[in-house]
């Protein structure tokens, strides 16, 4: 499944990279400097979006066939101070306090623990570092679509590599300790319906 899962990744979600999550990406990571990490990777589709600021670049991702595609996009890009680790995000292998921003784009979603993946990425920022996050969310404002989210989760988890559709993740963050900075709730052209409810932006561990 990890396998078949990687290699229908980027077609399956090629039109919706091209309707919107491109240029969300290009936007967020924008914010990005000094060390990086980013979580949860997969096949790479941030690489292309790293700004000059970012000084170190540690790209991290769990499953060897996405982590396969993505050290080949890497050996064609242009970043020159990078690394690939095997680490998920509820076991992040860094120190505490030594990177000034996490980058996590539609990877809460399908951690077993939102909130030991939240605690983690906390641990390992310096105080005043930047969280940057984009992900697909429950329809907290739409109880008919969310109803929806609820019933077809169970099944989505298990065919999609445990991707839940009904996360809560801003709420998570703010009682794993974050301060959201920037906030912007939009829906995910050319997806289903029931991933479509998004939310991305800046969240900040206090000083």
């Amino acid at each position: 499944m990890s396998r078949f899962f990687a290699f229908i990744y980027d077609p399956m979600i090629a039109k919706t990279e091209t309707a919107c999550l491109q240029d969300w990406r290009k936007e967020l990571l924008a914010n990005a400097y000094g060390t990086v990490l980013e979580v949860g990777a997969g096949t790479g589709a941030n690489i292309n979006f790293y700004p000059e600021q970012v000084d170190k670049l540690i790209i991290s991702e769990p499953d060897e066939f996405m982590r396969k595609r993505l050290l080949e996009k890497l050996s064609n890009s242009s970043l020159k101070d990078s690394q690939v680790k095997s680490f998920g995000m509820e076991d992040i292998n860094l120190a505490d306090n030594s990177v000034d921003c996490v980058v996590s784009t539609l990877v809460c979603c399908s951690v077993h623990s939102p909130y030991d993946a939240l605690k983690q990425v906390y641990r390992v920022l310096k105080p005043g570092g930047l969280f940057l996050f984009m992900e697909h969310v429950a329809a907290e404002n739409n109880p008919g679509r969310l109803k929806w989210q609820n019933r077809i989760n169970p099944i989505w988890k298990r065919i999609s590599g445990n991707c839940h559709t009904n996360r809560e993740t801003e709420k998570y963050m703010v009682e794993t300790g974050f301060t959201i900075k920037k906030i912007t709730k939009a829906s995910m052209r050319k997806a289903p319906a029931f991933v479509r409810p998004t939310i991305r932006g800046i969240a900040v561990k206090p000083q």
